[in-house]
């Protein structure tokens, strides 16, 4: 102990930046140096999360399920070791009211209830923070709105974390506005103390789906059509305005379209067509690709034009990770599932017994919302993990 206490605080941070999550939380109560490393470095964070993220390419995915009944489990799988672990959150949330989860992003979960409350909490660490009602207009005479959807977003080159709130006003019914907030303290281009802003506003061309949160990726939030058209609603979270809107890839062929969705895959946003072969299910996927680069998953995608291309089509089930083998992990109603397309065989790793209501790719952090700059952090009551036997 005193020999690691004898190394620059360079060193230590090196070394602590590339422990598991949990001992990193042990090294907390090792002594007081650690415990100020962890907690007051100005680095520590970045380094923490840049060594978390290397761990994520070496074949690790994990994600955050939500069943029907607000049970939530933490799914983890190691392509390398063709391991799979399951555990569950034992958590108490800071309300009682049913919610929907709106994303997770390094480890930071964005809640959404009815009464237009938005929480991010960190499931790990317990710490949560409740935003600031959106009021667009004040008192008795302020314009109310009606609420359509919720996103959450990040922006990695200024480490900006966004809640974006679409909205109609009743006084002009016939556009959709945005709100956004972004977490922190003025160490970005917008001080906390700005708080919600209306930021953007588009004429009403297409009802979106009021019951589905944005979905985050290639640095934009995106909301399918609920008309049948199958458009896609872009909002630039740079720029922090609407694109226009995207349309859908080619339907099969026969045009037995049964239903569509759109996700999130390696970063990059996803296209779902359903459709029967016969008396088969089939999924067609489309990732949203640079038109000159189709093949890496993991590449970033910033710069247009971006077009759709044809991924792989799974046995009706939505992907959520194309491993290091080329196995693509999947879902289903109350399953997790290993797909091999190479062999059209799937493979099922976890029922649950229950329907799933919610999954998201999710990975345990300590990533903090007190560095970020936000002030009256609360602490939830119990945060529990649990081993389960998948």
């Amino acid at each position: 102990m005193k020999n690691l206490n004898n190394f620059p605080a360079e060193i230590l941070l090196e070394i602590i930046t590339r422990l598991p999550t949990e001992s990193i939380i042990d090294s907390n109560i090792v002594c007081r140096s650690w415990r100020d490393l962890v907690s007051h470095h100005p680095s520590f964070y970045q380094m923490y999360l840049s060594h978390l993220n290397q761990s994520a390419e070496s074949g690790k995915t994990s994600f955050l399920v939500k069943s029907k009944h607000q049970e939530h489990q933490y799914f983890e799988y190691n392509d390398e070791t063709l391991a799979h672990s399951l555990r569950r959150f034992n958590f108490t949330l800071p309300f009682t009211s049913e919610y929907i989860l709106i994303g997770s992003i390094n480890g930071l979960v964005c809640l959404y209830k009815a009464d237009h409350t938005s929480i991010i909490c960190n499931p790990l660490t317990r710490k949560y923070v409740i935003l600031p009602k959106f009021e667009r207009g004040c008192g008795e005479s302020g314009d109310k709105y009606i609420h359509c959807s919720t996103g959450f977003g990040y922006l990695p080159l200024t480490n900006q974390y966004k809640v974006v709130l679409l909205y109609q006003s009743k006084r002009e019914p016939s556009f959709i506005e945005a709100a956004v907030y972004t977490l922190g303290s003025g160490k970005g281009w917008r001080t906390i103390g700005e708080g919600w802003r209306t930021v953007g506003k588009l004429e009403l061309a297409f009802s979106i789906c009021y019951a589905e949160p944005g979905v985050y990726a290639n640095v934009a939030l995106h909301w399918k059509e609920n008309d049948g058209k199958g458009r896609v609603l872009v909002y630039d979270l740079t720029e922090e305005r609407f694109r226009e809107h995207l349309s859908p890839p080619s339907v099969p062929p026969d045009g037995r379209r049964v239903t569509y969705f759109i996700g999130e895959l390696g970063g990059v946003l996803y296209y779902s067509i359903y459709y029967f072969n016969g008396d088969i299910l089939l999924c067609d996927i489309w990732l949203l690709r640079e038109k000159n680069d189709i093949h890496d998953l993991k590449e970033k995608v910033e710069h247009e034009p971006l077009g759709w291309s044809g991924a792989f089509t799974l046995p009706g089930k939505e992907p959520l990770a194309v491993t290091k083998s080329c196995g693509v992990l999947c879902y289903d109603y109350s399953s997790l599932n290993i797909y091999d397309a190479a062999a059209s065989t799937s493979k099922k790793l976890v029922d649950f017994g229950a329907a799933i209501s919610q999954i998201f790719s999710h990975k345990n952090t300590l990533v903090s919302l007190k560095e970020l700059g936000e002030g009256d952090i609360r602490t939830m009551e119990s945060a529990e993990i649990e081993e389960t036997d998948p």
